[in-house]
């Protein structure tokens, strides 16, 4: 493939992959507790090559070709949202840094911001998927990472911690939800702008495209 149209085309899927990325956190911003993804981007490989054209350059120019660019990887911002009043009994909310600890149906444990619990006909505090929440005492407890420990998001507004978690000592308001911390006009702010790339990619793919044809029909 021509090494124009290749770099245009990873800029394309680059782009499509932060556009969705932006897509999802808009459809969360309602979303309790959910924290928005924040999209990364790689330049691949550079290509380094000797030009021997004297008419072009000279003799021994090193030129290099970047390869073009990547996004498949995402950052989450854990920064605190605001802190909504939601009256029941069963509605939590931290205040400062921690998670509650969830028991999943497949037993394993996972992390949540997520307040919204309900109990059960036995009296015992699950989430809204009917997984069990860790309770210390009358409130759930509650969980920092430790340092070093990252964190993965699950799925379901859950995530897994990759390192140790020790009992944290902020706040739980009761009768309170975190809401989502996505800022809705800084992610359209950013979709204009992820779209305008877009754009410019599928030009600079077209412009390329037309020039071949004009080159080839002078081969004939």
């Amino acid at each position: 493939m021509n090494q124009s149209l290749s770099i245009s085309k990873t800029g394309l899927h680059a782009i499509q992959y932060q556009m969705d990325t932006i897509a999802h956190d808009i459809a969360n911003v309602n979303t309790t507790a959910y924290k928005a993804k924040e999209t990364s981007f790689n330049e691949l490989m550079t290509n380094t090559y000797v030009n021997n054209n004297r008419l072009l350059l000279g003799d021994n120019v090193e030129l290099s070709i970047q390869a073009g660019t990547r996004s498949h990887d995402y950052t989450t911002n854990f920064s605190q949202g605001s802190l909504v009043e939601s009256p029941g009994e069963m509605q939590f909310a931290i205040s400062g840094e921690g998670y509650f600890q969830i028991t999943g149906k497949d037993g394993r444990t996972y992390y949540t911001r997520d307040g919204n619990f309900h109990q059960d006909e036995e009296g015992i505090v699950k989430n809204a998927h009917d997984e069990v929440v860790l309770m210390n005492r009358d409130v759930p407890a509650v969980f920092n990472s430790s340092e070093g420990t990252l964190m993965f998001a699950k799925g379901e507004n859950q995530y897994t911690a990759q390192g140790p978690m020790e009992p944290s000592r902020s706040e739980i308001l009761i009768g309170y939800l975190e809401a989502s911390n996505v800022n809705l006009a800084d992610a359209f702010s950013q979709m204009i702008i992820a779209q305008r790339a877009y754009g410019m990619n599928l030009k600079a793919a077209q412009s390329t495209d037309e020039i071949m044809s004009l080159i080839n029909q002078f081969k004939q």
